[in-house]
Formats: structure tokens, sequence, C-alpha cells
């Protein structure tokens, strides 16, 4: 039975996979680390924290990085903060290492509930990331938007 370190799991998306899968207190233990929560620029740290020890990484990106301009917003730090974990991501998936960043677009948690658009369920999500993780080949990175 696989391990999960997963950051993140007080609500939303986190705590559902905290629920779903066997998890371990600290990133040690793990054999997978769902690098969820977002808090600046705190995702790359881990993201090259956990890959230094050999550790296979799902990282929860976001589609905002892929347009980092916002019309009501110039200081729009949360997509550039995704877009360096996205930056990160592949520059370590270039040099062989066992992660993925999905970039989902808004799904249904506590963080959107203002957002008035089409929205995933945390139960979709669940199962793009557990595709991923059950994979035979990496897959490098991922956009998906309902």
């Amino acid at each position: 039975m696989k391990k999960y370190y997963i950051t993140g799991t007080r609500r939303g998306l986190g705590k559902a996979l905290s629920d779903a899968y066997h998890t371990v207190d600290t990133l040690e233990e793990c054999d997978v680390f769902i690098n969820c929560k977002h808090d600046g620029f705190s995702q790359v740290d881990m993201l090259y924290k956990a890959t230094s020890m050999g550790k296979r990484v799902v990282s929860i990106g976001s589609y905002a990085s892929d347009w980092i301009y916002h019309p009501l917003k110039c200081d729009f730090k949360y997509a550039v903060e995704k877009k360096a974990l996205r930056d990160a991501n592949s520059q370590l998936f270039d040099n062989d290492r066992p992660v993925t960043c999905i970039n989902f677009g808004y799904f249904d948690s506590e963080r959107s509930a203002e957002i008035v658009a089409d929205k995933m369920s945390i139960d979709y999500c669940m199962d793009v990331i557990d595709w991923v993780i059950e994979q035979e080949h990496r897959v490098k990175e991922l956009t998906v938007c309902a």
C-alpha cells in the first residue's frame, strides 16, 4: 500500500485526499507526495525538497498559470506562483524526476465558492490524481478545466 504525504489537508481537495488515502505525517515517510497547499512559493520549495529525497510528486497547479495577466489585478501573484510551480516541475521532469503538475481550473471548494463558473467536483479531481499516480509511465503535466 502506498503511503502519501499531503499538504493542505484542512479543507477542500487536500482534506478529501487525506480522507481517501493512507497518509503519513512526514515527507520522509511517504512514497508519494501530493503538493496541494498553495502558500506563496512554498509549493516550489516543497517540490525541490521532495525530489531531492527521491519522492514521487504530484503538484496541484492551476490553469491560472496559463494567463498570468489579470485585467482587475496588476499584482496577480497567485498566477505567478503557480507558473513558478509549473516551470519547476518542467525542469525536474526534464531531468528524469518522477513529477507531475496538474493544472486544474475551478473546482467546487470553499476557496472558489464565490466564483460563478462551471466547476469540477472534488471527486473528479481526485479521479484525475488517481489516474496520474497509477500510470506506468511518467506524466509531465495536465491541464483540466470544466
